[in-house]
């Protein structure tokens, strides 16, 4: 009885510590973004749903049809490893091409595309927020800016995401806008928090078309207004942060004199079937794991060692009492 005494102490305080290294060491060690990651995501309009735009390279014709947005993201190991010595935290820095074309064009080929953009951002490992460091960079329709300021959530969420408001990169408007809560869905039986950013209409600068394109008379340019709105989805795993599923419905417009005269774009892009499958398949286990991890370890083991070590004592006390006799 003394040895199962003594047992039921000891294995009921290695859970205890278990429970504490559990929630305190080894979460903060796992949820952290890889430095080392190789991804590419699609998003495309749905079958039979064409996207309308302005194709410049085309010499400003207004096309109809099928649109593809193509996502590389490489992470830069050696800038990461920079980053953090100079920003004295854990920083990723992802490398990560954005091209959006018909399906038919290859991004990879040297063509140009219907827009494109170039970026290096550096992001806190743990909240997925972009930082402010030297080494950024943001490359757009062939101009270069080194340093650039990116900021509010880019790639992902932050782990443990939480049902509010945060911040999220737009491109277009170069600054991050609210991406709101919305509700909460489950995707192949995943749990997913659900996230709307919607950017009214905004001016974004102006262009030289045409007269007869935004139908003026005469042979000439005239310079319009260039207008930009956007609803954007995010379906997050909440665990991990893990963008599950991602779309927007663009509509962007040229003004005259304060008259919509002409659609650029107007597209609504989601995340591909197999896309959304192959994200599903491989977050589903590290959502599991994390959870196990911050919570599952940490509130088991502590019931079951001061269970064990309550037993233990228990049985301690008992052994130590005189013998009963008839």
């Amino acid at each position: 009885m003394k040895f199962v005494s003594r047992a039921a102490v000891l294995l009921g305080a290695f859970l205890l510590v278990l429970a504490a290294l559990s929630k305190f060491y080894m979460y903060d060690r796992l949820a952290v973004a890889p430095a080392n990651t190789q991804t590419t995501s699609i998003s495309a309009t749905a079958p039979g749903d064409d996207a309308e735009y302005l194709d410049i390279a085309a010499g400003l014709k207004i096309s109809n049809g099928p649109l593809q947005s193509t996502r590389i993201v490489e992470g830069n190991v050696k800038a990461s490893e920079q980053a953090s010595d100079d920003l004295g935290r854990d920083i990723d820095v992802w490398d990560t091409y954005s091209c959006t074309a018909p399906p038919t064009f290859d991004c990879s080929g040297g063509g140009v595309p219907l827009s494109a953009t170039n970026s290096r951002v550096a992001f806190d490992a743990h909240t997925g927020e972009a930082v402010e460091w030297d080494g950024t960079r943001q490359e757009t329709n062939g101009e270069t800016e080194d340093g650039f300021t990116f900021e509010g959530q880019f790639f992902k969420f932050p782990f443990n995401t939480e049902k509010k408001t945060y911040q999220f990169w737009d491109g277009t408007l170069g600054k991050a806008t609210d991406a709101e809560y919305v509700g909460e869905d489950s995707i192949d039986g995943l749990k997913v928090y659900n996230f709307e950013q919607k950017i009214d209409p905004v001016m974004t600068g102006t262009i030289d078309v045409p007269a007869s394109l935004v139908g003026q008379d005469g042979d000439g340019n005239v310079t319009a207004d260039r207008y930009y709105s956007n609803v954007r989805t995010f379906s997050v795993e909440p665990t991990t942060g893990v963008i599950i599923v991602g779309g927007e419905d663009q509509d962007g417009y040229l003004e005259l004199d304060g008259q919509r005269v002409l659609t650029t774009t107007a597209a609504k892009l989601v995340y591909t079937d197999e896309n959304t499958q192959d994200t599903v398949d491989e977050y589903k286990p590290k959502a599991q794991l994390l959870g196990i991890v911050n919570t599952g370890l940490p509130i088991g083991g502590a019931i079951v060692g001061i269970v064990l070590i309550g037993l233990g004592l228990a049985l301690g006390r008992r052994k130590g009492e005189p013998a009963q006799h008839a």
